[in-house]
This record gives C-alpha cells, structure tokens and sequence, in this order.
C-alpha cells in the first residue's frame, strides 16, 4: 500500500509540471493531463482515507482504556 500511494504522488507531481508546461505548448494536451492529474489526486485522497479507516479499526481493537 505504501509503494502504491508513494508511486500515485509521484505520477500526480510529475503530471501537474507536465500539464503546467503542456499550457504554453498545446492547451489540449494540458487540459487532457490536468484531468489526469485530477483522477490521480482523488486516488491519493481515496487512499489516505481507507489508510486512516485501518487505523482507527486498529486502534479501536488494541483499545486498552478498560483496564
């Protein structure tokens, strides 16, 4: 899971400078990354969020507040 959202951040930068160079190229093909880097961005995000569902599972089973 780590390589995987460690290899969405690097593909989401690496798209946002292309896309930003891509604006003073062809606008097409900048509006097509950007909308790349949008899907990719979201995928980050979805990812962070299962991560910190985990967690909180975790936490909530190794809970020792009973004691």
């Amino acid at each position: 899971m780590k390589n995987y959202k460690q290899l969405l951040l690097t593909a989401a930068m690496a798209g946002q400078v292309i896309a930003i160079i891509m604006l003073f190229i062809n606008i097409r093909a900048a509006i097509w990354l950007y909308s790349i880097y949008l899907i990719l961005f979201l995928g980050v995000f979805l990812l962070l969020i299962k991560e910190r569902r985990n967690e909180k599972k975790e936490d909530e089973k190794h809970d020792h507040s009973d004691y």
